[in-house]
């Protein structure tokens, strides 16, 4: 079995490559070739915590793929130097069930959430230079600016953070990798200004306003992941097209959607469709260049099995990782 650290995922998996292998694995799923269960979900109330198990199959090209992914959120972690999120994927033989690599689930995490909004962007958003406005300021908005920058021409880079020291360096690393104009700005400036937003914070209470958001603009929202907890308020969602990763994800399990479903914001067709419907062809993306689009994404197992199986080629060609025997 070959373990794959975050250095040695680092090393093998470019965002560009990661946003191909998660398209091709949503297109997949319109083709019926993807089996994947309600992940397990077991809540630990008194740690402020939980645990999901997120298991998948695919038959890609003819190749038989299997895994899954066992991810911890922890929301106390930061007190004791820790971050939220903590993961391990495991990948299988396809045809034996064979372990094949044991490799870091936070950092496949962080590249295929951000590789999936990046794909919703090129269906979803308009064409054109685009202001970006990002809410957070971790390793997941890290993500995201690479992934749209990726999909979309970025002219600019808002970052909303309460954490400033964290915001300021994330405004230094833009500036530096990327050489894009980046500055700190407030929620409603941000939400006002920019024509794609992205939210990618552990705030379980909107954000923003969403009377504020511009005709025209695009967001992907990966925050939240609960049917308690979002990012967006009702009024966003309502005047929103929105799309989701996938109803046994997001269509069951997001607070952006099931609350204003609860007020009476919204009916049961106010979302269009998943992902795997627009790579596909199968819905049309917007109908007006002023049309307000919405990616809730809650993550979904074939962008981890897709993910996890290319670094594991990528690494076993260039001799990266450490393999071990788990059987004498």
């Amino acid at each position: 079995m070959l373990l794959l650290s975050e250095s040695a995922l680092h090393a093998v998996l470019s965002m560009r490559d990661v946003i191909d292998a998660v398209e091709s694995g949503f297109r997949s799923i319109a083709l019926g070739n993807v089996k994947i269960p309600e992940r397990l979900t077991l809540n630990l109330p008194s740690q402020q915590a939980i645990l999901l198990e997120m298991p998948a199959y695919a038959d890609l090209n003819g190749a038989a793929a299997l895994g899954t992914k066992i991810v911890s959120v922890f929301q106390n972690n930061p007190t004791r130097g820790l971050e939220i999120v903590q993961a391990a994927y495991v990948l299988l033989d396809g045809e034996t069930g064979a372990p094949l690599s044991l490799m870091d689930g936070r950092f496949l995490t962080g590249i295929r959430t951000a590789a999936t909004s990046a794909v919703a962007t090129k269906y979803l958003s308009n064409t054109g230079a685009k202001r970006l406005a990002v809410f957070g300021a971790g390793v997941q908005t890290q993500f995201h600016i690479q992934a749209m920058l990726e999909v979309v021409e970025i002219n600019e880079v808002m970052i909303v953070s309460r954490t400033l020291e964290k915001a300021r360096a994330l405004v230094e690393h833009v500036l530096k990798e990327h050489k894009v104009a980046c500055g700190l700005a407030e929620a409603d400036e941000a939400a006002a200004k920019a024509d794609l937003i992205c939210t990618c914070t552990s705030s379980p209470e909107p954000l923003f306003k969403g009377a504020l958001i511009r005709p025209g603009a695009h967001i992907n929202a990966v925050g939240a992941f609960t049917p308690s907890t979002r990012e967006l308020d009702s009024e966003t969602v309502r005047r929103a097209r929105v799309f989701i990763d996938a109803d046994a994800a997001a269509g069951r399990e997001a607070g952006e959607l099931l609350i204003p479903f609860s007020e009476g914001v919204i009916g049961s067709t106010h979302i269009k469709g998943d992902l795997a419907d627009l790579v596909s062809g199968n819905i049309l993306g917007r109908e007006s260049e002023s049309d307000i689009t919405l990616f809730k994404s809650c993550g979904l197992a074939i962008e981890d099995l897709v993910t996890a199986r290319l670094a594991y080629e990528r690494a076993s060609a260039k001799g990266i990782g450490v393999s071990i025997r788990l059987s004498d």
